[in-house]
């Protein structure tokens, strides 16, 4: 009950809901797979980025989503009304981010379908369109904010730079890499190292 993300609670004062919401799941299959994604998205994204800064991101987009949340329910009394508890939408944001890093890469949705890159993008989006359809659109709303809100925490550059203040930040003085170049993944030869793109 003290953790759940309800706007009208936030609205009152308590703020602290805005941060625990995405740290829960209450279905045990969402539990499982939600998991399940977090190991094999979260691994790459924070070999990538670090990872502190993986962990600062899962952080402020859980606060972002929270926060937009609370700003659709004060135009929408129904979200207003929901107690939002669950890490799928945060998942769906890193299944996105990690869809943009490593567009070559697969990964089977349902242990079936292989996607990658854009289509894996389009995939997690038209998914979560056709879930609001049949339960409810207001439930989905974070789950749409995150989707919207992780391609321009990715590419923006005012908001790249201030998430990599914040990550350099937590971790002291580092060497910074060029981020324009971004390694190639040789999927046909192991033993040649990545090449690097501009």
């Amino acid at each position: 009950r003290f953790v759940t993300l309800e706007p009208d609670l936030v609205l009152r004062g308590e703020v602290w809901r805005l941060l625990t919401w995405s740290f829960f799941e209450l279905s045990p299959l969402g539990l499982i797979f939600g998991c399940l994604l977090l190991l094999m998205v979260g691994r790459d994204l924070a070999d990538a980025w670090g990872a502190r800064r993986f962990l600062v991101a899962y952080v402020v987009l859980t606060a972002i989503v929270g926060v937009a949340t609370v700003l659709v329910g004060l135009a929408w009394t129904e979200v207003r009304l929901i107690p939002y508890v669950t890490m799928w939408p945060i998942v769906e944001a890193l299944i996105i981010a990690w869809a943009v890093w490593y567009p070559s890469r697969q990964i089977l949705v349902y242990f079936v379908l292989p996607l990658s890159g854009r289509n894996l993008i389009l995939v997690t989006i038209g998914g979560t369109v056709v879930w609001a359809r049949l339960v409810s659109l207001a439930l989905f709303v974070p789950h749409f904010l995150a989707e919207g809100v992780t391609p321009a925490f990715l590419r923006v550059p005012a908001i790249g730079r201030m998430f990599q203040k914040l990550s350099l930040g937590m971790r002291g003085s580092q060497k910074r890499r060029a981020t324009h170049l971004r390694a190639v993944d040789r999927l046909d030869r192991e033993d040649e190292p990545p090449r690097w793109l501009h």
